[in-house]
Parts: structure tokens; C-alpha cells; sequence
């Protein structure tokens, strides 16, 4: 259901001639059988001019207007582009062109939709797999060829049967196997922070209790901080910088939220407001020399070095394998996923806050997830097998309690 206020999806220009947001037009007429169809205009008012008269024509001599079972894969791929594609956000738009562009078409292009079968996309499966693609990769793949066929159907007037829906489930890709995004362990957040350089101890103890996304931190501004008392401080999340450092809506219109942040938090930006050189209310709160948002690959490397620095109450580092050597001396590779990163603030403020017995709901809002179906999806099975497994120690403990009754000398 479309949200009241809402700008609508496209706008009548004239008679069967419509104008999307993106400034595409799109020609809107009932096929033979009645049934509505809309076909996307690669021109100006012109061509959509000469596309409707041409349809409405071959209507008025009952020929079957619909798009040739012909149609090649490029040219469906690139009409779904141009349409829906381009009112999305802008990193939404460059996954999907992405996606089209590096694994798609080099396997699909010249091929018509109707000649794509389950198998060639199981195939297309196993070969993403093998070019080492995480799983949540391959299913971001596959669901660009599906809303391809499904554009293609809807606006183009394909016919035919859409090969991704008869996929078996062994041929799909299988995102639980993905490796698991690496929490901060007992300690480790705490150290990574303390160790940071400023600005960015002051932004990864914003993500350490907000838990919001990277984009959404470095979209702050100082109009979005209420700390004028600190015992009724809140953070508003607004807007989010793309990597481009472009300022844009949030990601989801549930992403927007104001969320409170104790006193202590408020102090720590207040004093972060004082050594900024950028400060009026559309300034970013973490900004450049130059006043421009902070770019995430900085971010990365500043995380990167905190974590290297990082040192436990003993001295030794926190994360020794930044410390590893080969036998030329040089640093060892860090594997995939072994470090956190910056989305491991975000994903240790979840499973703390559901760990302590907040609510899906509570913990939903504070993530600004659209609703908390996402947020259980995302983080309760981690939680449930943290549960289980600390049920099952206790458990064992008590039934086997005589048993671990060890003799003084074993325990020495």
C-alpha cells in the first residue's frame, strides 16, 4: 500500500504517456487480452510519442501487441536499468548495474530470455562460488536476473516462464554458509577505542553505542545533536553519506530515528563540537580539514590502525595477529573476517542489548531497521545458540555434578 503523501511512481504527461521520477517516460496500454502493459522509452517525448501511436495502432488492428519472444538478455538487462533501477538509491543502483555488468552479461548477453534454464543458472551458482563470491554475494546475482524476468513480463511484454523460480533448493546459493561477521570479544571494543587517535575515538564510541550504520555517522550533523543538557542528550539519524560522499536520505524510511544517549556520550561530543573547526548546523560532525564528510575507506584504515595499537591490561596487543610476521620480516596477511569491522559495532551493540533482555522491538528501533522481522532474521539465531550453549554448561554442570567432583591432587 502506498504511503499517504508519497510522491506516486510516475506522472501522466499526456494521453497514454507517463514520466517516472528518473525523468524516463513510459508508454502505458492494455494489451489484446485486456491486460495493462507499459514499455519503458529509450528517447524523449518524441519517441514516446511515436511508441504510442505505433502500439495503439497495431492495437486498433487487433494484432497482439507484445514484445517478441526474441528478446536477448543485454536488452531486457538494460531496459530494467534505465527503468525502475534508476529511482533507487544510489549505491542500490550501482549493486544492481554492478551485478549486471561484472557477472551477467558476460555469461547472458547475447542469449534470449527464453533460452535461460534452470541448469545455466545453477551453473552460474557454482561458478560465482568457485570465483570466490561470499553466498549473500551469489543471491544478490540471482536476484537481479529474477527482477529482470520480472520486468521483462511486466513492462515489456515478455511471455515465457521465469528460470529462477524453478531452481531446486540444493542449486541456490546458501547464504547461512557465509562467514560469520567477527563481534568484538570481551574487552576488545573497549581497547580498539581507547586506542583510536581523535576524531575517530570519538566516532567509533558513537557506533559503540548507537549502533549505527558507517554511512549514517558520517551523514551526522550538527543540527542532528541535541546536547544542550546532557541528562535529556539525543542523536538524530537523518541522512546517510553514500561512498561518494554524497549526502542522501536514510537507508529505509524506518532508518530515520532520534535515539537517546547518556550524559557521559553527550559530554564526549560536546567536547568533540569544541576542537571541531566545522560547526554550524549543516557542517558534518565528522569532517575534514575542508569540511567535506569523512570517506569510509578512511574510516577503515583508522580502525585498522586503533586495533593494531590496541593493548590489553597486561600490555600485550589485543589483536596479536596484526602483529604476525613472515620469515622476511613483512606482516602476514589478515584473513577474511578475522578482525571486526566497522559493522561490528553495530553487530556487538544487537546481541549486547538482546544478551541483556531488551526487546526485538527496542533493539529494531535503535538499529533502524524497517521492522524487527529484520532484526530477528539478523541476529536470533546468534543469540538462541549463545542461549543454548550456556543452558547446556549448566546444565551438564548439574547432572554431572558428583562426577566433577575431582580428587584435590587432580585439580593441582
Amino acid at each position: 500500500m502506498k504511503n499517504e503523501g508519497s510522491a506516486p511512481r510516475r506522472v501522466r504527461v499526456e494521453r497514454n504517456i507517463y514520466r517516472r521520477a528518473s525523468g524516463v517516460f513510459e508508454v502505458g496500454f492494455k494489451d489484446g487480452g485486456g491486460r495493462q502493459r507499459w514499455r519503458t522509452v529509450n528517447g524523449g517525448i518524441t519517441a514516446a510519442r511515436a511508441l504510442r501511436d505505433e502500439l495503439l495502432a497495431r492495437r486498433a488492428r487487433r494484432e497482439q501487441v507484445k514484445a517478441p519472444s526474441r528478446l536477448r538478455f543485454a536488452d531486457a538487462a538494460s531496459a530494467w536499468l534505465q527503468g525502475p533501477v534508476s529511482d533507487l538509491r544510489s549505491a542500490t543502483r550501482d549493486c544492481y548495474r554492478n551485478a549486471v555488468k561484472q557477472h551477467l552479461l558476460k555469461r547472458f548477453e547475447t542469449r534470449r530470455l527464453d533460452t535461460i534454464v534452470p541448469d545455466d543458472l545453477a551453473e552460474l551458482v557454482r561458478e560465482l562460488r568457485a570465483e570466490g563470491l561470499a553466498e549473500s554475494t551469489i543471491v544478490i546475482v540471482l536476484g537481479v536476473t529474477n527482477r529482470i524476468y520480472r520486468y521483462s513480463a511486466r513492462r515489456l511484454g515478455w511471455s515465457g516462464t521465469n528460470p529462477v523460480l524453478l531452481m531446486l533448493p540444493s542449486e541456490r546459493p546458501k547464504p547461512s554458509q557465509d562467514i560469520k561477521r567477527r563481534l568484538f570479544k570481551a574487552g576488545e571494543l573497549e581497547q580498539t577505542v581507547r586506542a583510536a587517535e581523535e576524531p575517530y575515538r570519538t566516532l567509533f564510541t558513537v557506533a559503540a553505542l548507537t549502533g549505527a550504520r558507517l554511512s549514517e555517522l558520517l551523514g551526522l550533523q550538527w543540527g542532528n545533536l541535541r546536547l544542550t543538557d546532557p541528562d535529556d542528550a539525543e542523536v538524530e539519524f537523518a541522512h546517510q553519506v553514500d561512498r561518494r560522499g554524497a549526502l542522501g536520505p536514510t537507508k529505509t524510511d524506518g532508518s530515520a530515528r532520534t535515539v537517546p544517549i547518556p550524559p557521559e556520550l553527550a559530554l564526549i561530543l560536546r567536547a568533540h563540537h569544541r576542537r571541531s573547526m566545522h560547526v554550524d548546523p549543516d557542517d558534518f560532525v565528522f569532517a575534514t580539514r575542508t569540511g567535506r564528510a569523512f570517506s569510509q575507506r578512511n574510516i577503515g584504515r583508522a580502525l585498522r590502525r586503533a586495533q593494531f595499537n590496541a593493548k590489553d591490561g597486561s600490555g600485550h596487543p589485543t589483536f596479536p595477529l596484526l602483529h604476525e610476521i613472515d620469515e622476511r620480516g613483512e606482516p602476514l596477511p589478515v584473513p577474511r573476517g578475522a578482525l571486526p569491522s566497522m559493522h561490528s559495532f553495530r553487530h556487538t551493540v544487537a546481541s549486547r542489548a538482546l544478551l541483556a533482555g531488551e526487546s526485538i522491538d527496542e533493539v529494531a528501533f535503535l538499529l533502524g531497521h524497517r521492522d524487527a522481522n529484520v532484526t530477528r532474521a539478523v541476529y536470533l539465531r546468534e543469540l538462541s545458540d549463545a542461549r543454548r550453549r550456556t543452558m547446556r554448561r549448566s546444565r551438564m554442570a548439574a547432572e554431572y555434578a558428583e562426577l566433577l567432583k575431582a580428587p584435590g591432587d587432580v585439580l593441582e
